[in-house]
């Protein structure tokens, strides 16, 4: 263990959302690919991924706590990152006491606050490893796959939770309390508009994204999902759109993270991404500040319209002011 990770942090085990529309939410999570599980709760709806990644739904009540969106009538609730360590657990609880409220529920698990006020908890992880098989690429002078076709999907089923994206008045402000107090890895930044973390020094390029919003205020702007490859991202959406469900940017691949993507509008107050092929990382990663162009979201994208000079999508609507950039 590194000092960067003393809480063995490795991951999003969970993701709450209350919702105006539960049926439809409930609907759109089926559609996208997920698993629905009973949680032996009946007001609770529970969802997995093929890692145990979990997304719970329930119905919006602005007078229970546990019921309340951040902000708008349908969203996040709350954010539960999994631990790998009991020590990383306890740890993680004295250090937060210090300054704020901490619960302990039945299983053991921390809830508290972070310093934006979104609910975050901290448990010890519920996900395994999932191994699959590699998918194979036919290339000039090395042909990998052999009298074999391609792989075709019909539907995407996600393998784990691998990000999320929240508007933020200042993403250096609100990246601070992960940095500092939780020991969150700074991989890239946008130049004066977002800030990509990750919990732990080795794995997923980022898990959390905050980005300057225009409006202000905190808003949960997207949560990706992972995918086995480009040819699931590309299945997954077409079968999302042959439902109804109508894109909000891609298919694509990000300049940052090197992602493949492909973005839904849902019932739940955000996005939903499925990605794929996102850059992995280790302690020897280096930072790099990008200028936040018009193009910088992504390499290659389809529906996003870039004529008039500014991006549109999930960081068009940034504002100019500087935040402060951390070191590496």
């Amino acid at each position: 263990m590194t000092s960067a990770n003393r809480f063995t942090i490795d991951g999003v085990d969970r993701i709450k959302f209350a919702v105006e529309k539960l049926d439809d939410a409930c609907r759109f999570a089926t559609d996208w690919g997920l698993t629905r599980i009973d949680s032996g709760d009946a007001s609770s709806k529970l969802f997995r991924t093929a890692d145990g990644s979990e997304v719970e739904i329930v119905e919006t009540d602005l007078s229970v706590s546990g019921r309340r969106p951040i902000i708008n009538a349908s969203g996040l609730c709350e954010i539960t990152w999994g631990v790998t360590d009991p020590d990383g657990l306890a740890r993680l609880g004295d250090m937060l006491s210090k300054d704020r409220e901490v619960s302990v529920d039945a299983a053991g698990g921390l809830h508290t606050v972070d310093d934006l006020g979104i609910p975050i908890a901290f448990r010890m992880t519920r996900r395994h490893t999932v191994v699959l098989e590699p998918t194979r690429f036919n290339s000039p002078g090395r042909p990998d796959r052999i009298n074999s076709r391609a792989p075709r999907y019909e539907a995407a089923q996600p393998t784990e939770i691998s990000h999320m994206a929240i508007g933020v008045d200042n993403a250096g402000d609100a990246s601070r309390f992960y940095i500092e107090r939780l020991g969150f890895i700074v991989s890239d930044h946008y130049a004066n508009r977002g800030m990509f973390l990750r919990c732990a020094p080795r794995g997923n390029h980022h898990h959390l994204f905050f980005m300057n919003g225009k409006a202000p205020g905190t808003r949960f702007n997207h949560l990706a999902f992972k995918v086995r490859d480009i040819h699931e991202v590309i299945g997954g959406g077409q079968r999302l759109d042959g439902l109804g469900w109508k894109t909000f940017a891609g298919p694509g691949r990000h300049t940052v993270s090197s992602a493949c993507f492909w973005y839904f509008n849902t019932p739940l107050g955000c996005a939903w991404e499925y990605a794929a092929d996102e850059d992995i990382v280790t302690e020897t990663w280096e930072t790099k500040d990008f200028a936040a162009t018009a193009d910088i979201f992504s390499e290659w994208t389809f529906g996003l319209e870039k004529s008039d000079g500014r991006l549109r999508g999930p960081i068009a609507h940034s504002k100019d002011a500087p935040i402060e950039k951390t070191k590496s």
